[in-house]
């Protein structure tokens, strides 16, 4: 068996660089844990960190970031922290060929400062306890995967939410799988930005700033006017098409809400504990992929600046369909 090759990410140059106030952060951290442990746990400590806060630093040199400071991450949107840890998470996974094992720790170390923090009431939560976070048992290797729904689990789904009549639930799943947007989209959507005529939904704000256009199904356009014609029979008028009663009042869901308790009803349907709101995403433009589109109009919807991105990330093909090309030229 060949040995998981690891990738040099954190280099002197890429430290120099991160946000000298987080580096000040994570040192008072130390300090506060006294780090009496061996040099080898130091050492892993200092590791996680280094890598971290470049990510950090590169995210938010890239402008996907509008804050560096961890703390005014947190300020400005606490759902952004949990985001970016997710997406450390996948990165480590999928570009440093991070082990489960090291995983694991990586968000061990993590939630441990964020816990430091909160003692010291910089924040009022900790980000790590809405990451799903991989568990093992002894001797037992653990996975951190993502899940591609096919035809025929969406089917199930479908006939599933249809016939208990959870429609705002099902606008939810209908609308993340067509336009394969970020979970931050879909629960910013308004409903003055409903373009039906042309079938689009403009000018939705994503994460830090961005805004996108989504191109939904005519599936999903339908689910909204049986939605937007419900909400009119019960006298509600709000600017959000995802709502909620928070107090007696309707308020926009909160997109907690659909990362936790919403996705986690869907992947029961088909006995999937692990779905996440993500991975509506990965199964659309894969299913796309699968049935001819091209890989650069993928790209597009997803929003990605490199095909690559896409094809190595988001598109699980389809090995039947391989297989049955590569028949036609067997040597």
């Amino acid at each position: 068996m060949s040995k998981r090759s690891y990738k040099r990410y954190v280099t002197k140059e890429k430290l120099e660089k991160v946000d000298k106030k987080n580096k000040d952060l994570i040192n008072k951290f130390f300090s506060f844990k006294n780090m009496n442990l061996s040099d080898a746990t130091k050492k892993n400590y200092e590791s996680d960190f280094n890598q971290w806060l470049v990510f950090i630093n590169e995210k938010y040199g890239d402008g996907l970031l509008s804050h560096e400071f961890i703390l005014d991450i947190i300020k400005n949107d606490s759902d952004e922290m949990v985001d970016l840890i997710e997406d450390f998470i996948f990165f480590c996974t999928s570009e440093l060929n991070n082990n489960e094992r090291r995983i694991q720790r990586r968000l061990s170390s993590i939630s441990s400062f964020f816990l430091f923090l909160r003692k010291k009431r910089k924040i009022k939560e900790n980000p790590v306890d809405f990451v799903e976070r991989p568990s093992v048992s002894a001797g037992e290797k653990i996975q951190v995967k993502q899940n591609y729904l096919d035809e025929s689990q969406i089917d199930t789904i479908r006939r599933s939410l249809r016939r208990t009549g959870q429609k705002q639930l099902e606008l939810y799943f209908e609308l993340s799988l067509s336009t394969m947007a970020r979970v931050n989209a879909i629960n910013n959507i308004k409903v003055s930005q409903i373009n039906f005529e042309n079938k689009i939904i403009d000018d939705v704000l994503e994460k830090e700033g961005y805004r996108v256009t989504l191109f939904p199904s005519d599936r999903a356009l339908k689910l909204v006017k049986d939605w937007l014609k419900d909400r009119k029979e019960m006298g509600i008028n709000h600017e959000s098409l995802f709502i909620a009663k928070y107090n007696g009042e309707w308020k926009q869901v909160s997109k907690s809400s659909m990362q936790s308790s919403w996705i986690r009803k869907i992947g029961k349907i088909v006995d999937i504990d692990n779905l996440h709101a993500h991975d509506l995403r990965h199964s659309g433009s894969s299913l796309l992929y699968n049935k001819g589109m091209a890989l650069e109009d993928v790209q597009k919807l997803l929003n990605h600046k490199s095909p690559n991105t896409t094809l190595d990330h988001y598109i699980k093909q389809d090995v039947k369909k391989i297989q049955d090309k590569k028949q036609a030229f067997e040597i």
